[in-house]
């Protein structure tokens, strides 16, 4: 039974919504729905809800829809160009690949470096057979065939850079070894080494020593007749590179009868022409070679006179002209000396020119054998000045011994008795059976201050002196004076 006091509320139609309905916020369009269908106005006819729905309206801007179709157009046409861009670049590419380079917009350096220079641009397709890490040593970033290439001589001794890659030798160096003779002459003509300054293992004798004195590297010994004449055919036919020429000049014309004219290989300045200079001069072989002489004589000694100027003041004279240096190191001169050129005209004419800041200095003479500008620096004079002091002290102790020869003579003529020929003092004698009556002193060695070597035969007939010899000739080592002559050794 039903409580009839209770409150009845209506029944909810459980078709809708159960949920607890909340406050329905204001919306700018409403919108109509139907939880039921609505009821059939006819039978066997559905009637569709009526629902109003407001959307909004499709733009019918005509002037955008062609705009999209004119993009359209161009995107359509853009991705074909993507699409058939690689069978157009090698179809191109392969018509005329020399026609058709990319643009970088970088600068390659080398490549406008070979732009400028062709032999540079051949270079760079040459195939070295030098190896890379020799280049990188002597020529890093080299870019010029005239430089780096294997044919080239960049330092013009007569060997090429491939040449002086298998020999070890220095291609910017013409003489690798420094013993006077350029590195391609070694090689060519004389058969010696340019890596190597004494070919001959002779440690007194450098390869120039040798050759300067007509000896053989080979046999040590003087060359015949034949290696003169073969070699004097080599020198014409190949002639000779700088230092060789220098180094040679007074014995050239003397012993190989070569007198080379204005060599190309060998000039280092060779004027247009010499003969207003010489105009009114014996130009004959023989004055040439006087002339010549005169010049070597009086620039070794200015070297010599130039070293000892900076050993007292620690630099040369720093000044561009010869005169005022010659007034300056005259006073270092042991040996009169002609400062005027035997022609002294135009180019022959002698030149002094400071350089390094008083530390080296280029003395220059004009040679008439060589055709060429012959010139010093201070390397070289420490060489000649070193030379000279040599020679002093040779000539100073071959003195020595011809004038203690001439005492022991002396001696040996007061002292024979009977049919004796000679009798000379023992060593432990040698000296009281001189002094003072003889002799007023027994001279020693000027360098070392130490005797000279005196040997006496068990008859004491015979005897010998020796010196040894700062710079002896070719095949020596000494000086040695016995009862019947004095001679090298």
């Amino acid at each position: 039974m039903e409580d009839p006091n209770l409150i009845k509320e209506p029944k909810q139609n459980t078709a809708q919504n159960t949920e607890p309905k909340m406050a329905k916020e204001p919306e700018a369009e409403e919108y109509q729905f139907f939880n039921v269908m609505p009821k059939e106005k006819e039978a066997g006819k559905i009637v569709e809800p009526q629902i109003q729905i407001q959307s909004e309206k499709p733009l019918e801007n005509t002037a955008s829809g062609y705009a999209w179709a004119k993009y359209k157009l161009y995107i359509i046409v853009g991705i074909l160009l993507l699409v058939a861009a690689p069978g157009v670049y090698f179809l191109v590419s392969k018509l005329g690949e020399s026609s058709y380079k990319p643009e970088s917009f970088l600068v390659d350096q080398n490549e406008n470096k070979n732009k400028q220079d062709p032999a540079s641009e051949n270079q760079s397709n040459l195939d070295f057979k030098t190896p890379e890490e020799w280049r990188n040593k002597y020529f890093p970033d080299c870019a010029d065939a005239k430089m780096c290439g294997d044919d080239a001589d960049p330092d013009n001794d007569g060997l090429t850079n491939l040449q002086e890659q298998e020999l070890d030798s220095d291609p910017n160096n013409n003489d690798s070894d420094q013993d006077g003779l350029a590195d391609g002459d070694e090689v060519a003509i004389f058969q010696s080494s340019p890596t190597e300054n004494h070919t001959a293992k002779d440690p007194q004798y450098s390869d120039a020593d040798f050759v300067k004195g007509g000896y053989d590297l080979a046999t040590n010994k003087l060359m015949d007749a034949k290696k003169i004449a073969e070699l004097s055919d080599k020198m014409k036919t190949l002639g000779l590179h700088q230092p060789t020429f220098t180094t040679l000049l007074e014995v050239l014309p003397k012993i190989y009868n070569f007198t080379p004219q204005n060599n190309d290989q060998t000039a280092s300045s060779t004027p247009t022409s010499t003969s207003s200079a010489l105009s009114g001069l014996d130009v004959s072989v023989e004055a040439k070679q006087d002339r010549d002489t005169q010049r070597s004589g009086t620039i070794k000694n200015l070297e010599v006179a130039l070293v000892k100027y900076y050993s007292d003041n620690q630099a040369y004279p720093a000044m561009n002209d010869f005169t005022s240096m010659y007034n300056m190191v005259k006073p270092y001169l042991k040996v009169a000396t002609n400062p005027i050129d035997p022609v002294n005209k135009d180019i022959y004419i002698y030149s002094y020119l400071a350089e390094s800041g008083g530390k080296d200095f280029t003395l220059s003479f004009y040679s008439e054998v060589a055709g060429q500008l012959i010139k010093k620096h201070a390397v070289d004079a420490q060489k000649d000045a070193q030379s000279e002091q040599a020679g002093i002290y040779d000539d100073q102790r071959k003195n020595d011994l011809e004038n203690l020869r001439s005492a022991l003579l002396i001696y040996s003529n007061k002292n024979i008795a009977g049919t004796q020929e000679y009798v000379f003092p023992s060593p432990d004698k040698f000296s009281i059976s001189l002094v003072p009556e003889i002799v007023s002193v027994i001279p020693k060695d000027p360098k070392t201050s130490e005797n000279y070597l005196y040997q006496v035969s068990e008859t004491f007939n015979t005897f010998t002196l020796k010196a040894l010899l700062d710079s002896p000739p070719v095949g020596t080592s000494g000086y040695l004076c016995n009862q019947e002559e004095c001679r090298n050794y």
